[in-house]
């Protein structure tokens, strides 16, 4: 369907219009997921107030440390943002399928398998296991991102959109847990290190103070 993902204006610049002044969420005029959205993602609001005295780290452990807790708040508020964008197209991709039945009416299709592919997969499942083949791998995903769907009455469109935009969700938080690890593994290391020069330095004082009568 070629308008199921036509754009709808800029969410960045697009104030978001109610019908009939309802505050219902199912009345929400949704604008399109524009390229680039996503990154907008990263962007978290502050908890807490700048201008408010706070407790200053005593030494550098102390600062790895806060470090870490605020990266892990951090890291969640995001993957939080991440799910709210594609959720919010989700229900954009049903509301316009919706639209368009209701302007248009429901375009019937025939369910289930087309002639042919029932003796099609039986084919498969009785085929031979093929040579080689090590079906015991089953931490590697077999996953495939859906590709972006042709044209297709509203109601299927819906469907094969939806499923599009799951894939690109999963990439996206699966990309940013990648990117977040890798900070996160950095500052272990330096806390780490950092705890490691601390009893070093620590055990040299004890070693070198003289022996108590």
């Amino acid at each position: 369907m070629d308008k199921m993902h036509e754009s709808s204006g800029n969410t960045a610049e697009a104030p978001e219009k109610m019908h009939h002044g309802s505050d219902s969420p199912e009345e929400e005029d949704i604008p399109i997921l524009v390229p680039g959205a996503p990154a907008m993602a990263m962007f978290v609001p502050l908890e807490e107030n700048l201008f408010e005295p706070f407790d200053v780290p005593q030494n550098k452990s102390d600062r790895l440390r806060l470090s870490q807790q605020n990266i892990e708040k951090h890291t969640a508020a995001v993957e939080q943002n991440i799910r709210y964008i594609y959720e919010r197209e989700h229900r954009r991709i049903l509301q316009h399928a919706n639209k368009l039945e209701a302007t248009n009416g429901v375009f019937e299709t025939t369910t289930g398998l087309m002639p042919g592919e029932e003796e099609l997969i039986m084919e498969h499942v009785n085929a031979p296991i093929p040579h080689g083949a090590d079906y015991n791998n089953r931490h590697l995903s077999t996953y495939a991102y859906p590709e972006i769907p042709g044209d297709l009455p509203p109601r299927q469109a819906a469907l094969h959109w939806s499923l599009y935009n799951a894939g690109q969700a999963l990439m996206q938080l699966g990309g940013y847990a990648t990117h977040a690890q890798e900070i996160k593994n950095h500052y272990k290391a330096a806390l780490e290190r950092e705890l490691a020069q601390d009893e070093a330095s620590a055990n040299h004082r004890q070693d070198g103070e003289p022996a108590q009568s």
